[in-house]
């Protein structure tokens, strides 16, 4: 059967499985066939227990979102290489879908290390990181689901 979890209580190792068919069947951590913590909102496949719970479950990947965030992925590291902390803001702020005072931050950062380029060699060399690693960051916020990830600054 397929259904999406509900929700998982960490300190319990328990959850609830909402299935296909509109019933809720309650699993724990033991069931989880998966090296990944379970997550709200996750697509899954499962037994049914003959006590009613939810047994063997396994994620259900969506290739067709994986291959759509690595594409978004890709369009974060070019907007931020060809734009600079321009592109930081716009990845951050409509690719990321991170809010407007979690973009502010990284992208005045950004600004600065735009300025060192006017320094030759060492603030080129400077930029050249500070790009680099920017691009890398927009790339992993824009693909990785994680909320805790998403919540970072920089």
């Amino acid at each position: 059967m397929t259904g999406k979890i509900l929700g998982f209580d960490i300190t319990n190792n328990t959850g609830t499985v909402s299935g296909d068919d509109g019933k809720r069947y309650k699993f724990s951590k033991v069931d989880w066939k998966e090296s990944v913590a379970p997550q709200k909102e996750t697509k899954v496949d499962f037994d049914m227990g003959e006590d009613g719970t939810a047994k063997e479950i396994y994620q259900i990947t969506d290739k067709v979102a994986e291959n759509n965030d690595a594409l978004m992925g890709l369009l974060a590291i070019g907007i931020t290489f060809f734009f600079g902390f321009i592109g930081t803001f716009v990845s951050r702020l409509v690719l990321a879908k991170q809010p407007i005072e979690k973009t502010i931050v990284p992208t005045l950062i950004h600004f600065v290390i735009t300025m060192l380029a006017l320094i030759p060699i060492l603030g080129w060399i400077i930029y050249l990181i500070g790009t680099g690693y920017y691009m890398y960051k927009n790339y992993i916020l824009v693909t990785t689901d994680s909320y805790a990830l998403k919540n970072k600054y920089a």
